[in-house]
């Protein structure tokens, strides 16, 4: 199950992506379920949006398998889905869908750093107590369709990629053996950094706003996978590759601490919604991956494949930013 925000004539949509790669809008057609299947009491408005979504928990995920069963028996009948709102239910690829971001909006983003043994080794630092976590907001957040761009202010990105965890139930100060029932499902996370700006030559200070808050620098997608079709999320088999080279390959039992232990250490003070994010952090690249090989920099027309097992793969390509226009004449620089 493939849950996605996408858009068509810039009207939004949420919903699935089928496995002959069609698009259904699940809420026209929980509209049209429910028109032929009443239910006392249903509630077509979960599937508004991926927030709705996950709040409605297991329920959601079961009742999609419902919709989707029905629409199949249907078409199978020689129906041509419509919903019975008059609203269309089904789209294809090819008619001109865009992916977004499987992000809700407001939603909050935390990027665990140092969290993988082979990461922290190539760093030459100790395996760390506790999580160590950054955060990251939706200025940085690009979809599936959307390139990363490079910002001329950092000579030396590069990126990571980075199994990421979906908050489906609202909840703080949750124990660590009840953290896996606040988790709906788990995308996909390419984290790009400028390693000169967040490590400073003149030995200041780590610069986590200046390294990894830029406009365009966090990819994630192309969808989210509930955790009852992902199962046990360890180990799971990633990959990355730029220019169809191998940058990283590893599997998430490399990871220090594990979700349980992410979420029941952040909701200490944090009040977790549904549709926040937890980017679980790097695993270790091949050797002078991360400080001082040259070939390791981004450059415009970078092609970004990563993938990692049951979740799917994201490719992402990469762009310069668009220089500013020149300023008029007679006008003074901005400040």
């Amino acid at each position: 199950m493939k849950l996605v925000h996408f858009t068509l004539q810039d009207q939004f949509h949420f919903g699935m992506i089928t496995d002959s790669n069609e698009f259904i809008d699940l809420d026209n057609a929980c509209r049209d379920y429910y028109g032929v299947n009443p239910v006392k009491g249903a509630d077509p408005s979960r599937f508004r949006d991926m927030q709705a979504f996950f709040s409605g928990g297991a329920g959601s995920v079961e009742l999609t398998r419902k919709i989707t069963e029905y629409i199949d028996r249907r078409r199978k009948m020689g129906w041509t889905p419509r919903a019975a709102t008059g609203a269309r239910l089904l789209f294809k690829a090819e008619e001109g869908v865009k992916l977004l971001a499987p992000v809700v909006r407001g939603v909050k983003v935390y990027c665990l750093a140092s969290n993988s043994r082979s990461h922290v080794t190539e760093q030459g630092k100790p395996i760390p107590r506790q999580p160590y976590v950054f955060t990251r907001f939706a200025n940085s957040l690009v979809g599936p369709t959307e390139p990363l761009v490079l910002n001329p202010a950092g000579s030396f990105p590069d990126v990571e990629l980075e199994l990421a965890v979906v908050v489906g139930k609202r909840g703080k100060h949750i124990p660590v053996d009840q953290a896996m029932e606040h988790i709906a499902g788990y995308t996909i996370a390419l984290d790009l950094g400028y390693r000169d700006l967040q490590y400073p030559a003149d030995g200041g200070p780590v610069d986590w706003v200046m390294g990894k808050g830029f406009d365009g620098t966090m990819a994630v997608g192309p969808w989210v996978v509930p955790k009852e079709e992902v199962g046990e999320p360890y180990p799971l088999s990633m990959e990355l590759k730029v220019g169809g080279v191998v940058r990283q390959t590893g599997d998430t039992n490399d990871y220090i601490f594990r979700i349980p232990q992410v979420l029941a250490h952040l909701s200490t003070g944090i009040t977790f919604e549904p549709g926040d994010l937890i980017s679980l952090g790097s695993l270790g690249g091949v050797p002078g991956y991360e400080f001082g090989n040259e070939s390791r920099k981004l450059k415009p027309g970078d092609q970004i494949e990563a993938t990692i097992d049951r979740i799917g793969r994201l490719l992402i390509p990469v762009k310069a930013e668009a220089p500013l226009p020149p300023a008029a004449p007679g006008t003074a620089p901005p400040a």
